[in-house]
């Protein structure tokens, strides 16, 4: 796994949030904009794993700030999604660790860190199968990541 840099991997804001929309932006790889858009305003962070690329972009919302994250494809395709939010809640976004080989620890809401464990291949989500307050997902029945909390150990 691989964090990229700005000049790798970037996003540029085509269509800014409204009441009824978020904000989307498309992709920008090397330096050159390529035919594939997402949901969000501003970059945070994009790291490599195997040949997909795990996207997290905020909506630059102050009052109810949102994390999305995005699986891609190595075309630049949406594999998976998920966005932690919260109703009226905030979060700052910071990589805590990228723990090989397939494990991103990063922090947004509080003070407690979250995971991202990335999956080389798709995994059957089991009915019912509950997700941590504060994550949510379009309804599908396979996934190639889980969001957890993580837990803090005990001092």
């Amino acid at each position: 796994m691989k964090l990229l840099n700005a000049q790798e991997f970037s996003i540029r804001l085509i269509d800014k949030s409204t009441d009824k929309m978020p904000p989307k932006s498309q992709l920008v790889i090397n330096g050159n904009a390529i035919d594939s858009f997402i949901e969000g305003a501003t970059l945070e962070a994009c790291v490599t794993y195997l040949e997909f690329h795990l996207v997290f972009v905020t909506n630059d919302c102050p009052y109810e700030e949102s994390l999305n994250i995005y699986l891609l494809s190595k075309s630049y395709e949406i594999l998976d999604s998920a966005t932690l939010a919260w109703p009226y809640g905030t979060g700052s976004f910071k990589i805590l660790d990228i723990v090989e080989p397939n494990l991103i620890v990063f922090r947004f809401f509080t003070e407690k860190p979250w995971e991202v464990e990335l999956f080389p291949e798709e995994r059957l989500l089991f009915p019912f199968m509950r997700e941590p307050r504060g994550v949510w997902r379009k309804f599908k029945l396979r996934c190639h990541f889980k969001v957890r909390e993580k837990p803090i150990p005990n001092r």
